[in-house]
């Protein structure tokens, strides 16, 4: 009887180990998603007349604008893509941000992803509507158009939900969540950069982001131990303990974000040229918030130094780790608890957050403005920022493939 119960009790053990391969599932799931996203893109919008998107010229604009929406030719089910969940997700953090000033008031995660969502159905409205009155159509009558606009209109919104949604079930079940969504887009737009180039254009670029694959490798495993005294360890290892924060403070997000905040004021004045289609200043604004244009290119740049410090200071919260090593009596040595080290870590956090979105100003920057003197082929001057872009977004998806890999490696001892 108890040999019978041993051998079901291992039988059961070895079944449940079989059972448990958490990375291999979740690389499964998000290839599962991946292929369902890749398959809508190429969906077109019912109404619309192909013909015309059939010539589409690759450059820097072209290029960032699928790394958003996926789709070249921006006439398929998901070009709306992540972009409104992206700049609504951007607002809720500023709006919790400016609530959590005032330390009586607090807000709920529940309230936040309420917030989200509303600032991410007004903006889908927003652009879908914009998208839907720019389209060209097949010919047909005024009453046939109108309807064929509004079923456009539901597909945009439609679309832009479902890629969220995947997005949603892939953090949640798969690996890298919207970051796979952004290395699909950044692939194939880098497919598309090398396609019909001859190799002579291509040395300049690529050589160029293989030195940034090598810069983005340094500034993202480098990283500042700073000591810290914890009154609970009192033994060999007390001076192991020790706060870190990369150089990189946040990886390859705030490159990710930029695109979506540099495509804002895009929006915006494109809204406001259609309404007033004989406004100069705005008609230069639309011609000229490009990055194939000096003047985007500058705008681009100073949003990547923006966006770090912000979501550094946010992400991170300095100010909050001070007030937790004064909470417990743990502190930094040769610092003062309470403010003197809030000010530190705060200091070092805004001070890596800078000089890495200068590295990567720069390395995007190069590549981009090159292109005006000839150097680099117009249609390559997005490749090095791509790479380097790719490669933060792969060094992000290996270390989350390496945590659920060493989740496999652990056994029950029973």
């Amino acid at each position: 009887m108890v040999t019978n119960t041993i051998q079901r009790k291992r039988k059961s053990l070895k079944e449940k180990r079989q059972k448990e391969h958490v990375l291999l599932y979740k690389i499964l799931y998000s290839l599962m998603i991946m292929l369902v996203y890749m398959i809508g893109r190429n969906i077109p919008l019912y109404g619309i007349d192909l013909k015309a998107y059939e010539d589409v010229s690759v450059d820097a604009q072209s290029i960032l604008l699928q790394a958003l929406s996926g789709d070249m030719k921006n006439c398929s089910l998901f070009i709306l893509g992540l972009w409104p969940y992206m700049i609504a997700s951007i607002l809720a953090v500023l709006l919790v941000a400016i609530i959590s000033l005032d330390s009586s008031r607090k807000i709920s995660p529940r309230k936040l992803n309420i917030w989200t969502l509303f600032f991410m159905m007004v903006i889908a409205f927003i652009q879908a509507y914009q998208k839907v009155q720019t389209f060209v159509y097949k010919d047909m009558d005024a009453q046939m158009l109108l309807i064929t606009k509004i079923i456009v209109f539901i597909q945009l919104i439609a679309g832009m939900l479902i890629v969220v949604y995947m997005c949603d079930r892939t953090t949640k079940y798969g690996i890298g969540g919207r970051m796979s969504v952004f290395m699909i887009n950044i692939v194939d737009g880098m497919m598309n950069m090398f396609a019909g180039q001859k190799a002579d254009r291509l040395i300049l670029p690529v050589i160029i982001g293989v030195v940034e694959i090598a810069i983005m490798v340094i500034i993202e495993t480098t990283e500042k131990r700073i000591a810290v005294q914890r009154v609970s360890i009192n033994n060999i290892y007390a001076d192991k303990n020790y706060l870190a924060y990369k150089l990189n403070p946040v990886g390859a997000m705030p490159l990710m974000f930029t695109s979506a905040v540099f495509m804002l004021p895009q929006f915006v004045c494109s809204g406001l040229y259609y309404l007033h289609p004989d406004n100069q200043k705005l008609a230069w604004l639309v011609d000229n918030l490009r990055l194939t244009a000096v003047f985007g290119i500058i705008v681009y740049l100073a949003i990547i130094v923006l966006l770090t410090i912000l979501f550094s200071v946010i992400m991170l919260t300095p100010g909050k780790e001070a007030e937790n090593l004064l909470k417990s009596g743990d502190s930094i040595l040769d610092i003062y608890a309470g403010k003197p080290t809030r000010r530190y870590l705060v200091g070092t956090v805004i001070r890596f957050s800078i000089y890495s979105s200068i590295i990567i100003c720069i390395c995007q920057g190069v590549p981009l403005f090159l292109q005006f003197g000839g150097y680099i082929d117009s249609t390559l001057a997005m490749l090095p920022c791509s790479i380097m872009m790719s490669t933060g977004i792969w060094i992000s998806l290996y270390r989350e493939a390496e945590v659920y890999r060493n989740m496999d490696r652990y056994h029950p001892f029973i």
